[in-house]
């Protein structure tokens, strides 16, 4: 669809890194390749508690995001970047917006 927008977020750990470990070394790892795996596993488990409960999957969820945006923390500060043009990018606001989403899930 040519989508550039997030539906939600979690911290990127550009400042507190997220501690990884790679062929016995420990590492730090920040941005959207370790936001996008903590956003992945949240889900899954709550996918996983509406198993034990004999409930189905949420399947495809941005129908589920977009219905209930109480579920998430919105985020009203900050900007994600422009990469190598700082100038650009986007503000977090109130509500839905194009840097954050909806928020973090709660």
């Amino acid at each position: 669809t040519g989508r550039g927008y997030p539906d939600v977020s979690a911290l990127g750990g550009t400042k507190t890194p997220y501690c990884v470990v790679s062929s016995g070394i420990f590492s730090g790892v920040a941005g959207t390749s370790a936001s996008s795996p903590v956003v992945a596993g949240i889900f899954a488990r709550l996918n996983g508690l509406r198993f034990a409960a004999g409930k189905p999957p949420m399947g495809f969820l941005n129908p589920l995001i977009y219905a209930n945006p109480s579920a998430f923390q919105d985020v009203t500060t900050g900007k994600n970047g422009g990469g190598f043009r700082p100038k650009l990018g986007f503000n977090a606001v109130k509500g839905w917006d194009p840097a954050t989403g909806w928020g973090t899930p709660n």
